[in-house]
């Protein structure tokens, strides 16, 4: 339970503080933060709405802002999100190593014109799709049943990106202009409703669920989320502090007490082994007097009983670790499905380290009690009982 506890806090706080921090704020439509946050970038969430599309045009042209990825969420293919962006995206250099490409094409290429897909890496995997295949999405965010599917315009794969470990494996990428016109019917329809000329109603009415924004200079991250709170209808979320709210609130609690019972488990363990071999050094009395008798020293006896001690702590250890870390590996990609969370199972850390060492030590010291009543014990009360 340790190890497979500290290993998953520690992946997880990796993995979403990886991608999170890739990106300096995301603009979206007011509401909860952190739930734009959530669907715009980890896709584990529902939007907060739609932002006119004349906001994310401005956004791009202020010069305080080096990159702006506009984001168009509605339809699915399997449980996978289709999203509408633009080519830029696939663009984007690592914040941790500005020489290497955020995303990489194991093959084809970014998608150049509408109906045109690029589909991430867990997408290819699970749905089978490959290079030149054809699928229709269905509208909503997620597969239910009775959804309608836009079967008047199937995209096709045209590009499949590596694995990165990101959300970006689980999305599939194409044009907004795409996401528009397979709406446009039913725009359309709304338009008519309303007495708009359809036409215009469709150029002027375009909307993204929101954009995701690189700054030139990261200070002025609460700056310009002031100014879009106050000065528009849009809102801005700085992704690391909403994951690091998530974490502090939520995710942290529920680990710390995850890892309390498994120090209760720990504390229980321990003591099993005090009584485990207080009742072995009972019933071999006679078996170490006769030691003792043929002239074992007394620190010979301690030792011997202290290594069955080790000797047992270190084989749990080592079995605890292949089932904590075992256990990780197994469940990895239903974590990855569930949460967008890439782990590596058998990596460790300090942290894990230094637990293992103190139930070491713990296991040896509940070792110790029946190792001194062994030490203590005269050979000759023994061999009379006996």
């Amino acid at each position: 339970m340790i190890s497979s506890v500290l290993t998953l806090r520690r992946q997880s706080e990796t993995s979403f503080s990886k991608e999170s921090g890739q990106y300096d704020l995301v603009v979206g439509a007011k509401g909860s933060p952190l739930q734009l946050v959530l669907s715009s970038i980890y896709q584990l969430d529902i939007p907060t709405g739609n932002i006119p599309y004349s906001r994310y045009l401005a956004l791009k042209k202020d010069r305080r802002i080096s990159m702006a990825i506009p984001v168009g969420l509605g339809d699915n293919y399997h449980g996978f999100r289709i999203i509408g962006t633009e080519p830029s995206l696939f663009d984007l250099t690592d914040r941790g190593d500005i020489n290497k490409k955020l995303f990489s094409f194991r093959e084809g290429r970014s998608f150049q014109q509408d109906l045109e897909a690029v589909i991430g890496a867990d997408v290819a995997r699970q749905s089978g799709l490959k290079i030149g295949d054809s699928f229709v999405g269905t509208h909503g965010l997620v597969s239910t049943a009775g959804s309608s599917q836009h079967t008047d315009f199937p995209y096709r794969v045209v590009g499949i990106l590596n694995s990165s470990g990101m959300s970006t494996d689980r999305g599939i990428y194409v044009s907004l202009s795409s996401v528009w016109r397979i709406h446009e019917k039913e725009a359309e329809i709304h338009a008519k409703l309303a007495g708009i000329d359809p036409v215009k109603g469709l150029s002027e009415n375009r909307e993204v669920t929101a954009v995701l924004l690189r700054l030139k200079a990261v200070g002025m991250r609460l700056w310009m989320t002031q100014e879009i709170q106050k000065r528009t209808e849009s809102m801005a979320a700085i992704p690391v502090n909403e994951l690091h709210r998530l974490f502090v609130r939520i995710l942290e609690p529920v680990q710390n007490a995850l890892l309390g019972i498994a120090c209760l488990v720990v504390l229980v363990s321990a003591l099993t082994i005090v009584a485990t071999f207080y009742q072995a050094a009972e019933r071999r009395r006679a078996d170490l007097a006769i030691m003792r008798a043929l002239g074992a020293h007394r620190r010979e006896i301690l030792a011997l009983v202290l290594t069955e001690a080790l000797i047992l702590t270190v084989l749990g250890i080592g079995f605890g670790m292949l089932l904590g870390h075992g256990g990780l590996y197994a469940a990895n990609q239903s974590l990855r499905n569930l949460w967008g969370v890439s782990i590596h199972p058998y990596e460790l850390d300090r942290s894990e380290l230094y637990s293992l060492s103190i139930i070491a030590v713990g296991g040896i010291i509940a070792g110790l009690l029946p190792a001194i009543l062994a030490y203590r014990r005269e050979p000759t009360d023994d061999l009379s009982k006996s």
